[in-house]
């Protein structure tokens, strides 16, 4: 035996400890369970509604496929209100998804067109994205399977346009500026508001025109 080793007995003792500990501290942890398998606990029974009698199943196989699924993107990147959240089953009441936060360029270029929040006809029941795109099943535009795919427009709009045909899937929504050739409504638009303009002109020069032929008759 080492002469060190017989003056302290637990030398040998406490090497141990310090390496198991090194050792623990160099394996790697386990990973936390996923936020989104959490969810789907609850989410994934087909007959769950929420408080309101509305059905919030949610379909692992098509959200997987979905065009968020793809890119990664979590349930709690969405309903980012759910964050940090470990108590469950979650509170009610939770703040509608913002798409907006990645999607900002057509949010904004929407809040001008013809499904605009600031309509009369819509300020009751606003159109949200996923009254055209879906929840947890959206799909790229180009998808045949798409809710608003070229072939499943008429289908789409008809859920809030009764009779909608053909000519519903030659529109474009998304009015974006500088991005492609101006939608024919965008162009009336714009003829409109300079005949407006025009016609304003044309009619206050008529008012001023009497007027000084008023006073100079006097």
């Amino acid at each position: 035996m080492r002469k060190d080793a017989a003056l302290w007995p637990g030398a040998g003792v406490a090497l141990a400890v310090m390496l198991g500990s090194a050792a623990a501290l160099a394996a790697p942890l386990s990973p936390p369970q996923a936020a989104d398998k959490t969810c789907l606990i609850c989410h994934e029974n087909a007959g769950l509604k929420s408080s309101a009698g509305m059905p919030v199943y949610v379909s692992p196989t098509d959200f997987g496929a979905s065009v968020h699924g793809q890119a990664g993107i979590g349930c709690v990147d969405c309903h980012t209100d759910l964050k940090g959240v470990e108590d469950f089953p979650h509170a009610k009441g939770l703040e509608s998804v913002n798409c907006a936060a990645c999607h900002g360029e057509y949010a904004r270029a929407t809040a001008g067109g013809v499904h605009a929040t600031a309509s009369p006809r819509l300020s009751a029941r606003p159109v949200g994205c996923k009254d055209c795109h879906g929840s947890h099943d959206v799909l790229r535009s180009s998808d045949p399977r798409s809710s608003v795919h070229v072939s499943s427009r008429p289908a789409t709009c008809g859920r809030c346009h009764p009779g909608a045909g053909i000519h519903f899937a030659k529109g474009r929504v998304h009015e974006l500026a500088g991005k492609g050739p101006t939608t024919p409504a965008g162009v009336f638009r714009i003829l409109y508001k300079v005949l407006i303009a025009v016609m304003g002109g044309f009619f206050l020069a008529d008012i001023a025109v009497d007027l000084l032929r008023s006073r100079r008759d006097r």
